[in-house]
């Protein structure tokens, strides 16, 4: 075969045709951009950062004749419009399914006052300015389109720039990063909608065609929900789609988004809404997310970052567009500053994250570009040297707004850290996240009845904001050494190390479809993350996510399993190892919780039978945090939640305020005088809050146990043991009177005294436990056993 058709070379002297240089700019940006990256990192700058300076080496290096007749080819232009167009619609569609929607609807008015302060702010700044910049470029007409271009210019904020810069400083799951998403997102779709439809009254041609590519797309989404519940039930058996499957959704969304570009719309904002109303749980979810994800994030992204410093250029410019370039940057910058100060002031958003908000919402260079690249640009005003001012203006201002934002967040490091560590001063109108660790399906079932239990009932859910994550832990095998070779192995040997996909199959597969059931019931998102690591090395792993996933506790399963006959058999000492160790090292409070799927604990969702869930209460910081736990569970109908405080025999305690137990007071005074130590005092009023809040309301039985020493605190235990099906306990009290002698026969110490005992095979306790510890924090002066 001839080389020039084998690698689609033009006739005559043309050395690559416009398809081939576009595919090795391509490579150039990405090598240029993580060339940038690896330098930049270390300075907290954030990936698009990396890859628009690449675009712009690029660029410059089109001053060498040679590079410029390659890149820059006569018929390139529309060869590079296409391809971003393929690019932007992919990443928009995942940005749809990726979006949290649920903070979304909480923070709709908060996203949109920002969005409104921004374009307000922006629309009269650029107001104020337009007779300078008409006089000075000079402009004689078509006024109205020149504000609009400059307007979108100054009030812009590229929502795939934001996020992408979010995700690389670790902010996405934080309530700030997750604003800044939201309001880069209203922004953008905001001036897509202001821009398309005055231009379409303007034009007088595309007003119909808006209407009937909306209700082309609502179809299209009736369709796609339908494909995405039908889908999965051909192949049941199958942890995902297949690739044929998973292609018919990527042509429908291109078909209609190249119906739409074809009128001189814009296909984004159809498009985004395809992800944004994409069912959220199932097996075409998981599918879509997991191939989309790594190519979007890792090639579709910077290279279309790239392709936005590589459209700069400033070569052509005089003095006076200097002057506008100036002008329009600075009046961007500000507008955002103003606008984002005055609705964060409104909004009471603390002080902190004023700036950050500005700056972050200030980068450009999404609907930017595809705005100047309109047909509906071809206006007499709208000269070439406009054109490239208007792009260095979008580039110029993404840089200064990403490296001003990197630079705040390294000066206020301990500002935006996850906080929130522990649920002691928790409310329950915050938003919980808890992270639970399952290593197959007989530990998963387990962790969705605990998260059955904290989100509450189906009419409360979306009063009470809960996002869970489930963590499947993958252990990775140790290699073998052998002498055979790779062809002479075993089938299933051979393909022992096939990629990370492979990896718990079987019980993944069984977990989608426990984590699908409970969906289905209670309309909660469990997000899923899966875990391949070795066991020398989980530890670090699930620390390390339990702060990018900024959860207040992390739930472990425990190293011993309840078998059909009611016994407990050990699983193995490297997973007690591996928890010990999260004990340890664990930014959050961590729950360990022994499973009695069988005699103890059931899943909520499943039945509508009523579970009595007992919280034991000696004092510390480890049972107040358990108590604190317990708070989201007086949310939940099917779940009868008692208080047991055990006292000390020596302990004077003044009578209630009225009855103790009945449920028609208002106020009860629980005082307790004891030793003045503020641990002590500590307890009496959290206790005392907890009992007025949720027992003299009539969500909670309270029962008091008067006790001397461990062996009567035991009798108790077994007296109680077959009265609940899960007991909630601290794990750490200290030098307590009341469990003194109980860790003589304690066999599992991470577990403390009383959640060693509930949890023994030995002991006539047929219930499930959680044993809480609270995040130790520096302060904290606690040594573990």
């Amino acid at each position: 075969m001839d080389p020039k058709m084998l690698f689609c070379l033009p006739e005559g002297d043309a050395l690559f045709n416009p398809l081939n240089t576009m595919f090795i700019q391509m490579a150039c940006i990405l090598v240029f951009s993580q060339f940038f990256y690896l330098f930049l990192k270390p300075c907290g700058q954030a990936g698009p950062v990396a890859q628009i300076l690449a675009g712009i080496v690029l660029s410059l290096l089109t001053i060498i004749r040679k590079v410029h007749e390659f890149f820059l080819q006569k018929d390139s232009a529309s060869y590079y419009i296409f391809f971003s167009f393929l690019l932007r619609t992919g990443f928009m569609f995942l940005i749809g399914l990726e979006i949290d929607l649920d903070f979304m609807k909480r923070n709709l008015k908060n996203s949109i006052v920002i969005t409104l302060g921004c374009l307000v702010s922006s629309g009269i700044i650029w107001l104020a300015f337009l007779w300078f910049i008409i006089h000075i470029l000079p402009i004689k007409d078509d006024f109205l389109t020149l504000f609009l271009a400059f307007l979108v210019t100054l009030s812009n904020t590229a929502s795939p720039v934001v996020i992408r810069s979010i995700i690389d400083w670790k902010l996405h799951t934080s309530e700030i990063g997750r604003l800044a998403i939201s309001c880069g997102l209203f922004i953008e779709i905001t001036n897509i909608f202001i821009y398309t439809i005055v231009i379409s009254f303007i034009s007088g041609t595309m007003t119909g065609d808006i209407f009937l590519y909306s209700f082309a797309t609502g179809v299209l989404v009736l369709i796609i929900r339908f494909l995405a519940s039908w889908l999965p039930k051909r192949n049941p058996k199958e942890k995902y789609l297949s690739k044929a499957e998973t292609l018919v959704f990527f042509i429908l969304i291109l078909i209609l988004a190249l119906t739409i570009e074809s009128s001189n719309l814009n296909s984004t904002v159809y498009v985004f809404f395809l992800g944004l109303m994409f069912p959220r749980e199932g097996k075409t979810y998981r599918t879509l997310i997991q191939r989309l994800s790594y190519p979007v994030h890792e090639f579709v992204l910077p290279v279309y970052f790239g392709y936005i410093g590589f459209r700069f250029s400033v070569y052509s410019l005089t003095t006076r567009h200097y002057i506008v370039l100036g002008l329009t940057v600075a009046l961007s910058l500000l507008g955002k500053l103003l606008g984002v100060l005055c609705a964060c002031s409104f909004l009471k958003i603390p002080k902190k994250y004023w700036l950050f908000l500005s700056t972050i919402l200030s980068v450009k260079g999404h609907i930017g570009l595809v705005l100047l690249d309109s047909n509906v640009m071809h206006k007499k005003w709208f000269t070439p040297i406009i054109h490239d001012m208007l792009v260095a203006a979008l580039v110029i201002t993404t840089l200064l707004s990403g490296v001003i934002t990197s630079l705040l967040l390294r000066t206020q490091e301990k500002g935006f850290a996850h906080q929130k560590t522990s649920l002691e001063f928790f409310d329950t109108k915050e938003e919980l996240r808890v992270l639970t660790c399952v290593y197959g399906v007989r530990h998963s079932r387990g962790s969705i009845s605990l998260v059955s239990t904290l989100s509450g009932s189906s009419h409360v859910a979306s009063s009470t904001p809960f996002t869970p994550y489930l963590m499947h832990l993958i252990p990775l095998p140790k290699k073998k050494k052998t002498e055979l070779l790779y062809h002479e192995l075993d089938e299933d040997a051979g393909n022992s190390n096939g990629g990370e996909d492979e990896f718990g199959t079987n019980e993944g597969l069984e977990i989608n479809d426990s984590i699908d059931s409970f969906t289905k019931d209670r309309k909660i998102l469990v997000r899923q993350v899966k875990l391949v690591a070795h066991m020398e090395n989980m530890h670090e792993e699930i620390c390390n996510a339990t702060e990018d996933l900024r959860v207040s506790i992390v739930f472990l399963p425990f190293h011993k399993h309840q078998r059909i006959d009611g016994k407990t058999t050990n699983d193995g000492e490297v997973f007690r190892h591996m928890n010990r160790k999260v004990l340890k090292q664990a930014q959050c409070s961590i729950g360990i919780f022994v499973d009695r799927n069988i005699t103890g604990f059931q899943q909520l969702h499943v039945s509508d039978s009523v579970q009595h869930v007992a919280a034991l209460f000696f004092g510390g910081p480890d049972d107040r945090e358990a108590l604190s736990l317990c708070k989201w569970l007086t949310n939940n109908p099917q779940i009868h939640l008692t208080i047991i405080q055990f006292v000390a025999d020596d302990t004077k305690i003044e009578k209630l305020v009225g009855d103790a137990l009945t449920k028609e007071n208002n106020e009860v005074f629980l005082e307790i005088v004891s030793k003045d130590q503020t641990e002590e005092e500590t307890d009496r009023s959290f206790l005392e809050e907890f009992y007025n809040r949720f027992v003299t309301t009539g969500q909670v039985g309270f029962i008091e146990k008067r006790v001397s020493n461990g062996l009567q605190t035991l009798m108790i235990l077994r007296e109680i043991g077959e009265m609940y099906s899960l007991f909630v306990v601290g794990k750490h009290r200290g030098d307590c009177p009341m469990t003194s002698g109980m860790n003589d026969w304690e066999e599992c110490p991470e577990l403390g005294t009383v959640g060693d005992f509930l949890a023994s095979s030995n002991m006539d306790v047929n219930a499930s436990v959680l044993v809480v510890q609270r995040h130790r924090h520096s302060f904290d002066s606690f040594v573990d056993e």
